[in-house]
């Protein structure tokens, strides 16, 4: 696994500028098309700033039917380097207002409501202070479906228990959902190519922007769909 520590110091320090002011903070990583290294950079800021934190990193994985971070944490080789996950830890008390929801309800056969909660964990990885978000899909029955909602309560209440909350959104084109997480985050990262037209950037921050999100700038990344190379240039 690549370190790009370097790389991303430039948005290391924004983070230790915004962690001034409060006691917990929320980014949201969102690319500008597929293929832009998206998880790569969000789980090597999560793995950068892990070391540094007393009360952990969360890593909240948004394509909830691929669960990118929790496969990959769970390979034979990550699980060498970090050490084997840690047990489910549900990521919600029960009646806290959530920013998913399943519909329709899945009602038990003896009566009980499924509650939306259950879909959702967060794993340790290893013995370090970060944690890895696993939504289970498997669980969903046919015709179920997950909506994401603003949740302003959620990620307060997630400040109070995490340093750093990393929120990984799929790209616009294959989900709305980015759009819906960023109101509530401190920030938004979006990630590009260097190679991108800068309209195509300016496009997704109005977007987000426009759903009342916070832009805090853009990591250029040039690695290539088949490699993993580092990033070239940190959050400006």
């Amino acid at each position: 696994m690549i370190d790009l520590s370097r790389e991303l110091s430039g948005l290391s320090r924004v983070y230790e500028q915004l962690a001034l002011r409060q006691s917990g903070v929320v980014l949201q990583f969102i690319g500008v098309h597929t293929g832009c290294g998206v998880s790569t950079c969000a789980r090597a800021f999560a793995r950068m700033m892990a070391p540094r934190s007393s009360r952990g990193i969360w890593l909240f994985d948004l394509d909830f039917y691929t669960n990118t971070h929790f496969q990959m944490f769970s390979s034979p080789k990550a699980q060498a380097l970090y050490g084997a996950l840690g047990p489910a830890t549900a990521m919600a008390q029960e009646g806290q207002p959530l920013f998913w929801r399943i519909h329709p309800e899945l009602v038990r056969e003896d009566g009980r409501k499924a509650g939306d909660r259950y879909y959702m964990n967060m794993h340790r990885v290893g013995a370090h202070s970060l944690y890895v978000s696993h939504f289970r899909s498997d669980l969903l029955r046919p015709k179920q479906h997950v909506h994401l909602r603003p949740s302003k309560t959620y990620w307060e209440h997630v400040r109070t228990k995490a340093d750093l909350t990393i929120i990984d959104a799929p790209v616009l084109h294959r989900s709305r959902g980015g759009l819906v997480t960023a109101v509530d985050a401190d920030g938004v990262i979006i990630v590009a190519h260097p190679a991108d037209p800068k309209a195509q950037i300016q496009k997704v921050q109005q977007q987000i922007e426009g759903r009342g999100g916070r832009c805090l700038g853009v990591i250029y990344n040039a690695v290539p769909r088949q490699g993993m190379d580092p990033v070239k240039q940190a959050a400006q």
